[in-house]
């Protein structure tokens, strides 16, 4: 009979236990699971949001470096263009200093020709002169003075 109670017991007991977990517990894991479940539904959400703004942000810095390239080509043109119009003012103005130069030899030849020129007849002149007073004696002096007074005179008279 004891074996019968402990029987009736452990039924009793286990109807018991049954009961509650039906009742309370069951319910509980029933919530849980459900919150669970949102919870990965939401993850999932998140998770394909993440993507597409992965995605979008992707698409965005490949526009990103597309308008960086675009920008590098035209920086790198206009430096050329900029480089060209440098090279060329630089070659107009090596020819203005050539130009300047050459104007300036060319006038300071002239002078040198011109100084030359002016020793060239002052030696003459100088020469001369020596030749003359060494030539010229007193007597051809005189004689070309008497000259020269005859000839005004006669051109005195006339």
């Amino acid at each position: 009979m004891e074996l019968l109670w402990r029987i009736f017991d452990t039924l009793l007991l286990i109807i018991g236990l049954v009961y509650i977990f039906i009742r309370y517990i069951n319910p509980y894991f029933d919530k849980r699971k459900k919150d669970i479940n949102l919870s990965i539904e939401k993850a999932m959400e998140a998770e394909k949001r993440a993507e597409e703004l992965y995605k979008e942000a992707q698409n965005k810095l490949d526009d990103v470096k597309k308008e960086i390239e675009k920008i590098k080509k035209e920086a790198i043109k206009e430096s050329e263009i900029e480089k060209t119009h440098i090279i060329e003012e630089a070659k107009a103005s090596a020819e203005k200093i050539l130009e300047n130069y050459l104007t300036l030899a060319k006038s300071e030849i002239d002078k040198q020709k011109r100084d030359i020129y002016q020793e060239t007849l002052d030696m003459s002149f100088k020469i001369a002169r020596d030749i003359i007073n060494r030539e010229l004696t007193e007597e051809a002096l005189n004689k070309a003075n008497d000259n020269l007074l005859k000839l005004t005179g006669e051109a005195i008279v006339k």
